[in-house]
């Protein structure tokens, strides 16, 4: 009898490894036209967007960097689980951003958030540990002014406009 149950569960396993995610499969039979994307494909294009009219970073020459934790019971997506450990700016930095659309290379200020969502005791932030869960640059011109127009690239909830809570 158990030799049994094994023998129709090897036969059903690959059926139930090749089921289709009901969502796609439910457009599909409507008529519509989906195709699925692979983590890689995915990690690539959530969250980043080319940006007009929008507030400009917190600082349009250089780089600021925002180093925050991780609240212990937070939310990775929701920006009020992090609490803030500190800031640093390099107003000399010299940063560059690479437009996915047309390739073009061009020199950006702004800001850029790294997260440290490790349990370490203590709260102490460690860059080892850090990931970047935001980045807002501004595009500027050969001399360095600001064009109109930026990116964000961004896998949490925090507003445009919010650089403290």
């Amino acid at each position: 009898m158990k030799i049994g149950h094994l023998l129709l569960g090897a036969s059903l396993l690959p059926a139930i490894s090749f089921a289709q995610i009901p969502l796609l499969s439910s457009l599909q039979a409507k008529g519509i036209q989906v195709t699925a994307l692979d983590d890689d494909s995915l990690s690539k294009i959530r969250g980043t967007a080319r940006i007009t009219g929008h507030p400009y970073p917190s600082v349009t020459q250089g780089l600021k960097t925002y180093k925050i934790r991780l609240k212990r019971f937070g939310n990775e997506h929701e920006y009020r689980s992090y609490y803030s450990i500190g800031r640093d700016w390099s107003p000399h930095k010299k940063q560059t951003y690479t437009d996915a659309e047309t390739g073009k290379t061009y020199h950006v200020a702004g800001d850029r958030w790294l997260a440290d969502k490790s349990d370490a005791p203590g709260g102490h932030w460690s860059a080892s540990h850090a990931v970047e869960v935001d980045s807002h640059y501004q595009a500027l011109d050969k001399n360095g002014a600001p064009l109109n127009f930026g990116w964000r690239e961004t896998t949490w909830n925090r507003p445009i406009s919010t650089f403290s809570w």
